[in-house]
């Protein structure tokens, strides 16, 4: 049901744009093995050879919708960039095009410009993504410095610090936890994980309890609200740690 919704993103993406894509990448959980349809989005990225008129923009938006094309997950997050924005990344990407969509809330479109988080996005790629179409991102997305990346996780620990319970982004406080055990292990060992595998290893080296029952929910897929002040404790934790490491 995924590689067939799959196939129909990056077709409905050519039919709008009237051109070849250069590549279409799954990245996020379903490229790590952390999926589940219950719980996770389908992260795809499209790379275009140009640029994208306004007009084409729009149609994609509208192809894309989930009341157009319904998502077997929890939600849809496409980005689509241009293939020379990838050749010699600047701090702040550029995309073309990007919308989220799925059963629980409405389309949320936007129609490109510079993209704060796009160099976590393209890291990530980089070192985990799986192709569905075209070349693999290495071949692709150009290298991106390890000091930009450890700078932009920290500036990602800090956002999660106001979003804890938040409706949209963090409901239940565990989205922060479990990517706050994820850039640690980016921060130790240079490589990016899945989710699972980032608290899992936290765990075998810190004993601590907020940590322990995100991931239980995480497993057993069962959403529990947690304490608050138990998550923004750990977050500060996290950005501590980060700041002494680059230090």
């Amino acid at each position: 049901m995924i590689d067939v919704y799959l196939e129909q993103a990056v077709s409905a993406c050519r039919q709008v744009t009237q051109e070849p894509l250069v590549a279409a990448w799954v990245v996020g959980s379903l490229a790590t093995g952390d999926f589940s349809a219950a719980r996770s989005d389908i992260d795809l990225v499209i790379v275009a050879q140009e640029g994208l008129p306004q007009e084409t923009k729009e149609g994609l938006a509208r192809a894309l919708d989930h009341r157009v094309l319904a998502c077997p997950a929890h939600g849809l997050d496409l980005i689509i960039y241009r293939k020379g924005a990838l050749v010699g990344i600047p701090r702040t990407p550029k995309y073309e095009f990007s919308i989220s969509t799925g059963v629980e809330w409405e389309a949320d479109v936007s129609f490109g410009g510079p993209y704060p988080g796009g160099l976590i996005d393209l890291a990530t790629s980089r070192q985990t993504g799986r192709a569905v179409q075209g070349p693999h991102p290495r071949e692709l997305v150009g290298p991106i410095p390890d000091r930009w990346i450890v700078e932009e996780l920290l500036a990602s620990l800090h956002w999660h610090l106001g979003k804890v319970h938040d409706p949209f982004h963090d409901p239940f406080g565990g989205n922060a936890v479990l990517n706050a055990c994820r850039a640690l292990h980016y921060l130790v060992t240079g490589t990016f994980v899945s989710k699972s595998v980032g608290a899992e290893w936290f765990l075998r080296t810190q004993s601590v309890p907020v940590v322990a029952e995100t991931l239980e929910c995480r497993l057993r897929q069962s959403a529990v609200r947690l304490d608050h002040t138990e998550v923004v404790s750990f977050l500060r934790q996290a950005i501590a740690e980060f700041e002494a490491g680059t230090a």
